[in-house]
């Protein structure tokens, strides 16, 4: 009899380690790498044109203008806003401001935003410039000619 309770006992044990090893919960994951934070709201380029696209990209690219044309600025920035201003200011080769807009912008990624000049009569010939700026920062400047 004494035998049978050892190894009763023995048993015992074996099953009482065995569920023992059954009940561990495995170790918890690691923690979830937090996302970054998105790239804020910069100007990438300013293309000039004689068209604009539906994407609001240039359809018909150019620097140089006719007396009549139309010209389109596409400003193309990239990053994440809730709420930033693009300026386009358009001046004359003499500093004469010519046309001044400002568009409010809340992109959530790459973006195209689009300003445009253009005037009932000729334009005089001559060198032209637009600055675009974000929120009043350094500008992105674009040369263009007017010809006749």
């Amino acid at each position: 009899m004494r035998r049978s309770y050892w190894t009763l006992a023995a048993l015992m044990s074996a099953v009482v380690a065995v569920s023992d090893g059954c009940k561990k919960a495995p170790p918890p994951a690691p923690p979830a790498a937090p996302e970054p934070a998105p790239a804020p709201l910069s100007v990438i380029g300013v293309d000039l044109g004689k068209a604009i696209a539906a994407d609001k990209s240039i359809a018909a690219p150019a620097t140089t203008f006719g007396v009549r044309d139309t010209i389109y600025a596409s400003v193309s920035t990239t990053g994440v806003s809730s709420g930033a201003t693009l300026t386009a200011i358009w001046s004359f080769q003499t500093g004469q401001r010519v046309d001044s807009t400002s568009q409010s912008v809340a992109p959530t990624g790459p973006a195209k935003t689009e300003f445009h000049i253009s005037k009932a009569t000729a334009w005089p010939a001559g060198k032209y410039k637009v600055e675009i700026s974000l929120n009043g920062g350094a500008p992105t400047e674009r040369e263009f000619e007017i010809k006749r």
